[in-house]
């Protein structure tokens, strides 16, 4: 399923059959499906939550990798937004709760710890790797650049940049450089 018609495009002409829908209303009759899943995409719909009922309504078993924006430490967790995209704050303005989300699904949350190594691109995937940020091709490959804009993109490209160069990323971070995993706020909602 793809809502968007250039996202459609851009599929292979040999790729399986894809439903133009959005997730807040699928258009599939009750329990179509024994599994509906959705991979870091919850925070571009509109109505997160319907979404996600929606889900559950059309399958007997949910999937979903999330961000949980909950409580007061949540801007704390990952360095990046918090030293230098504090922008990323304004992207989650009216975000569901964690409880929301699960109760959406009528299952459970689980964190999901991202290992140091990951090599799945997504936006908190480097978190050991600063350097990784400064590299064009891993910033085009997550929405968050796109969505906080160019100017602060390059604000915050520049200042890393400055500060892996003279250490003082490596100097405020030092307690990261052992850890094989951290928390960062992913959450697995199983229902």
């Amino acid at each position: 399923m793809e809502p968007s018609a250039v996202m459609r495009a851009l599929r292979p002409a040999d790729a399986a059959p894809c439903v133009a829908a959005t997730a807040e209303s699928l258009p599939f009759e009750d329990q179509s499906f024994d599994a509906a899943m959705a991979i870091s995409t919850v925070h571009h719909w509109p109505d997160p939550v319907a979404g996600l009922r929606e889900m559950r309504r059309v399958a007997r078993r949910v999937v979903v990798l999330t961000y949980d924006a909950d409580g007061t430490g949540w801007r704390q967790r990952f360095w990046l937004t918090r030293d230098y995209l504090p922008e990323f704050a304004d992207l989650l303005v009216g975000w569901p709760s964690l409880a929301d989300l699960t109760r959406a699904v009528g299952g459970r949350a689980e964190p999901v710890l991202i290992p140091w190594d990951c090599a799945d691109g997504f936006f908190e995937a480097y978190w050991r790797r600063p350097e990784a940020y400064l590299d064009e091709h891993v910033r085009r490959a997550v929405s968050v650049w796109t969505r906080v804009g160019p100017q602060a993109e390059q604000r915050a490209v520049s200042r890393l940049h400055e500060d892996v160069s003279a250490g003082r990323w490596a100097e405020r971070n030092r307690d990261l450089v052992t850890l094989d995993a951290a928390e960062l706020g992913l959450r697995l909602l199983v229902g």
